[in-house]
């Protein structure tokens, strides 16, 4: 009897620490600063720095607002890229503060955004993008922007979600030298990126999606992604393309939840790019 009350309160109290943990977890915010080395960026775009934030699934989301706008603040960068998934799939858009939410970033740094399979399938996508609009974010819809930073140039270029690799419209030819960056939901999709729309070739591309793998194992890793299936590949930070060692995929970790509830291992991420110089 006194080994079955043992392991009773052996099993209580892992339970507890498990969910103290768990509780720790999804509410604490972890900024990654990371640095890409770009050949050839003109000297007028060295430490570029860019916020990148994804799958923030609200109302799924563990940490607030005002923190995510404070960390963002505090990190004063050049530019803010939102990859898709701003809102969950089942979320009520009348009590997501999205416009505010939109004017704030603004106000920081001019930010763009792309569609997420949880925008697309929600049932409120055009609500969505005009929220999205109406707050002074640039939506990239299969676009591409040629900015002028410092004296420089800048392409930018947005897939929706709605859109695969093989089916996006080709855009206008790039200038030869110019930085490419591309915001594209699906990180599973990286080389198609560089193979299936030759106009494109991004330098960069930057996706979130994969929740870092939701679950993350001591010398395992990630576990499950959507699109990826078991141990995915691309879940977290920087990758380099198998097929041209010049080309980056930049992933991040997202900050909510959606189907499944907890983040092991695996914090809610906001990252912070700066561009560098090779020569």
């Amino acid at each position: 009897m006194k080994k079955i009350i043992l392991v009773f309160l052996l099993f209580i109290g892992l339970a507890i620490t498990f969910c103290l943990y768990g509780y720790q977890q999804n509410r604490s915010l972890d900024i990654e600063h990371q640095t890409i080395l770009l050949d050839d960026l003109p000297q007028e775009l060295d430490q570029l720095k860019i916020v990148h934030l994804s799958d923030t699934h609200f109302e799924k989301n563990r940490i607030s607002i005002e923190t995510l706008l404070s960390a963002i603040k505090q990190a004063q960068p050049d530019f803010i890229f939102l990859t898709g998934d701003l809102i969950d799939r089942t979320a009520d858009l009348s009590k997501i503060p999205l416009e505010e939410f939109g004017r704030s970033l603004v106000a920081i740094a001019p930010t763009y955004a792309i569609s997420g399979n949880h925008e697309t399938s929600s049932g409120h996508l055009p609500e969505w993008e005009y929220n999205i609009k109406n707050s002074g974010v640039v939506l990239l819809n299969n676009e591409q922007l040629t900015l002028a930073v410092n004296g420089a140039q800048l392409i930018l270029a947005g897939v929706s979600d709605e859109s695969y690799p093989d089916e996006i419209p080709l855009l206008d030819p790039l200038s030869d030298g110019v930085p490419t960056l591309l915001l594209a939901h699906h990180p599973e999709y990286f080389e198609q990126y560089l193979t299936s729309n030759p106009l494109i070739q991004p330098d960069i591309t930057f996706s979130g999606h994969a929740h870092g793998g939701q679950i993350r194992l001591p010398l395992i890793g990630p576990l499950y992604a959507p699109g990826q299936g078991l141990f995915p590949k691309y879940t977290n930070g920087i990758y380099t393309s198998e097929a041209d060692s010049s080309k980056k995929l930049v992933v991040s970790r997202g900050i909510g939840n959606s189907i499944f509830p907890f983040r092991i291992n695996n914090k809610p991420h906001l990252l912070i790019i700066t561009l560098e110089r090779t020569n």
